[in-house]
């Protein structure tokens, strides 16, 4: 009798390419239909600004189609000498499910078949089959989102699940917009998404420093866990992590509240489709601190953006507001813990984010995950030290 043997799929990276890997047992009339006529949602869109005058707009709109014609062509003509063996094949993943291009993420692939409408995440093999179970779970319960994409299938043992795939542009956020155009974006679309999702499943107290004490404990055992003895970096977010926790626990003991979060809600997972702004990745959802994503969401600027963290101060002073104010008829408890707490909440979420940040470090080798825990500690340094300042300058100015 003949066991059963799984189809393994090809994958290649293309000359040029930074993250996408290219099915080589896909037909070449199918390639060229998805690099020439359908929207890719997977590589950033560059916005030209508003204020160009026709005539320069016209030219920059060319030189951009001319670059999307010329990259995509000797895209195609590359695809067609690996597959057809002209050249030899180097850096080829094998994977058991087929779509027209995969990418690695974090933990594994995330394969793309545009025909059928779907995004398949394929896990490594050293990933435990309960982690997988975990996301499983997650994405079942985040289907009822409206915008959020809703899990098709999956097979633990195989270790892959099948979701909708979202096809849509990157937001205009993803770029550093001015101050202006950015609260006028949370205000009218962002700050509904945060109050449904602070919403979706009932609120849970907790202590606050309990919280934090629980999230140190288990970031000293990861960081202990590590094979080799943790360096200089490692040293810096321990003492980054102590001193927010002497923070709180100096400021005072009382109960904060944890909601359902989406766990990364940056511009980078925003995607504007025909039917409104949907939201993706949602694989770190779970409960947080009440202003996790709302800080995400504005921390990501100066961190990953290089926005200057002066304007950032002005924005959340102008945003918090809002949204603590949409929760006032239908949480009132969690609207006036925020307002009460807000300078707790913020260090919360700190810790919490540095947390999140170091697992990711430990997992993760497609990204330089310590780069960016270096950028968020330097920003939420620098936050704390210019609002202290404006305090103090806002004082002064009453005393007088």
């Amino acid at each position: 009798m003949s066991s059963y043997q799984p189809v393994i799929f090809q994958y290649i990276k293309m000359p040029g390419e930074k993250k996408r890997l290219f099915c080589l047992q896909q037909n070449i009339f199918v390639l060229v239909w998805m690099l020439f006529f359908i929207k890719d949602s997977l590589t950033p869109i560059v916005r030209v600004d508003s204020k160009t005058s026709r005539g320069r707009l016209f030219i920059k709109q060319v030189q951009s189609y001319l670059g999307f014609v010329k990259r995509n062509v000797r895209c195609l003509s590359h695809f067609l000498g690996y597959k057809f063996r002209v050249f030899s094949r180097e850096e080829v993943v094998e994977l058991p499910c087929y779509g027209q291009i995969c990418v690695p993420i974090h933990k594994g692939y995330k394969i793309f078949d545009f025909h059928r409408g779907v995004a398949i995440k394929v896990f490594d093999h050293h990933v435990h089959p309960s982690a997988i179970r975990d996301e499983i779970d997650i994405l079942k319960v985040i289907s009822p989102i409206e915008f959020a994409s809703s899990i098709k299938k999956w097979s633990i043992e195989e270790r892959w699940y099948e979701e909708e795939y979202v096809n849509g542009s990157l937001d205009s956020s993803y770029t550093p917009l001015d101050s202006g155009a950015l609260l006028q974006k949370f205000s009218n679309e962002l700050l509904q998404h945060l109050t449904s999702l602070t919403l979706f499943q009932k609120p849970v107290s907790k202590n606050c420093i309990e919280h934090a004490l629980d999230m140190t404990k288990a970031l000293r055992s990861k960081i202990l866990a590590r094979r080799t003895s943790p360096g200089e970096e490692y040293q810096k977010i321990t003492s980054f992590v102590e001193d927010i926790v002497h923070r709180l626990q100096t400021d005072g003991d009382y109960p904060i509240f944890l909601v359902f979060a989406h766990g990364d809600f940056v511009p980078a997972n925003m995607l504007n489709t025909p039917y409104g702004m949907k939201i993706i990745d949602w694989e770190g959802a779970g409960y947080r601190s009440a202003l996790f994503d709302f800080y995400s969401y504005f921390f990501y600027r100066p961190a990953c953006r290089e926005v200057p963290v002066a304007a950032l101060i002005s924005e959340i002073n102008t945003a918090l507001p809002m949204f603590i104010s949409g929760l006032t008829q239908k949480a009132p408890e969690v609207s006036s813990s925020l307002k009460a707490l807000e300078k707790a909440y913020r260090w919360i979420y700190y810790l919490e984010m540095i947390c999140r940040l170091v697992d990711r470090e430990m997992t993760d080798n497609n990204l330089n995950v310590m780069h960016y825990i270096q950028e968020y500690m330097k920003a939420f340094s620098l936050y704390e030290e210019l609002s202290v300042r404006e305090k103090e300058g806002h004082s002064g100015n009453l005393r007088q």
